[in-house]
């Protein structure tokens, strides 16, 4: 898949609607538009390869704060689905985000994979069983289970510094790499001076 580091935002996924949790939409491009934004386009609310993404992230989620950044998750399930994924992820009180697109429209537009190999495929049997090992449960499926997730950091001028698309329901970006785009946004947004 073509990426989009280095480019604009595309019209398409900066106009995409996500819901928040009451279903009240807004357009995606609105979470970039003050600053930047470190963008997770999370599989479905249910999925087990994206609670394992969230618990690597969630400890993160004061570093991207403190570098400026803007954290906005994006599942594609019911609206109704984010309070128990926020309430089960203990995210309630953190610098996050969430929203969802049942439509699969920004998914579509960040070019992100949707397949029933990358869901079912070799990969992703063994990164249900390393999450499974690793202590997570699964849960029921709350979306498309064929959408595979992504991530994106997006600067002030809206232009894509790191675009990261998952190849399986356990291949995501490491939080490491996300942060470390932050902070590489926020250095150029005001450089130390010697």
């Amino acid at each position: 898949m073509e990426t989009l580091r280095g480019r604009p935002v595309p019209p398409a996924l900066a106009g995409a609607v996500v819901l928040d949790a009451r279903g009240q939409p807004r357009p995606l491009g609105a979470c970039w538009k003050d600053g930047p934004c470190v963008l997770v386009l999370l599989r479905h609310f249910g999925c087990i390869g994206c609670d394992t993404q969230v618990a690597d992230l969630a400890p993160r989620l004061h570093e991207l704060r403190a570098a400026g950044a803007r954290t906005v998750l994006v599942g594609n399930g019911p609206p109704d689905a984010i309070a128990d994924f926020v309430a089960r992820h203990a995210l309630g009180d953190k610098d996050v985000e969430v929203f969802t697109d049942p439509s699969l429209a920004a998914f579509r537009a960040a070019r992100l994979l949707r397949s029933a190999w990358a869901t079912y495929g070799p990969r992703s049997i063994a990164d249900y069983a390393r999450a499974l090992v690793g202590g997570f449960a699964p849960h029921r499926t709350l979306g498309d289970a064929l959408q595979q997730g992504g991530a994106l950091v997006v600067d002030a001028g809206g232009t894509v510094v790191l675009h990261r698309v998952a190849r399986s329901l356990g291949d995501h970006a490491d939080a490491s790499d996300l942060v470390d785009a932050a902070l590489a946004l926020a250095l150029r947004a005001s450089p130390l001076r010697v």
